[in-house]
């Protein structure tokens, strides 16, 4: 299923394809925290029934017509490749999860993992993915992740 992109990224912000801004932690659009160990840690531990609880979640949101993007928290020791490897895994499956989510508009890019790795790990599978971040060495370094 492939879902069409409702939004675009310009110059680090976010707009409606109509062009109009679209105004970040409003009635509208919102960030959703989702932890490392609620989606679990590898792929011998996914949590497939908060998965499916979470997709539930978001599936109520769009028949309200709010949109959001998955905040990914590490609570979890991230220090190694590997665990920053895992990491990313369970994000990327976390996003398998929810790809029929027409709400979603992407992910925030986690500062525990690489930016391009992790971008390009979930956009192979969601390429209207907008990503997200709060760190302005990032944004300024892609205008096209958009700040919260």
């Amino acid at each position: 299923m492939k879902i069409e992109a409702k939004f675009y990224s310009e110059k680090n912000e976010l707009y409606f394809l109509d062009g109009s801004k679209a105004e970040l932690n409003s009635d509208k659009i919102k960030a959703y925290g989702v932890k490392w160990t609620e989606v679990g840690l590898d792929e011998d531990s996914y949590n497939e029934e908060f998965l499916a609880n979470l997709r539930d979640k978001f599936k109520a949101m769009e028949d309200n017509g709010t949109y959001g993007f998955v905040v990914p928290e590490c609570d979890s020791a991230c220090d190694s490749e590997v665990q920053k490897e895992a990491f990313v895994a369970s994000m990327k499956h976390c996003a398998r999860r929810i790809k029929d989510c027409e709400n979603i508009i992407g992910f925030a890019v986690p500062s525990e993992a690489d930016p391009s790795f992790f971008m390009e790990e979930l956009s192979a599978k969601h390429k209207h993915y907008i990503y997200f971040t709060k760190n302005s060495e990032l944004s300024e370094s892609n205008e096209k992740i958009v700040r919260y």
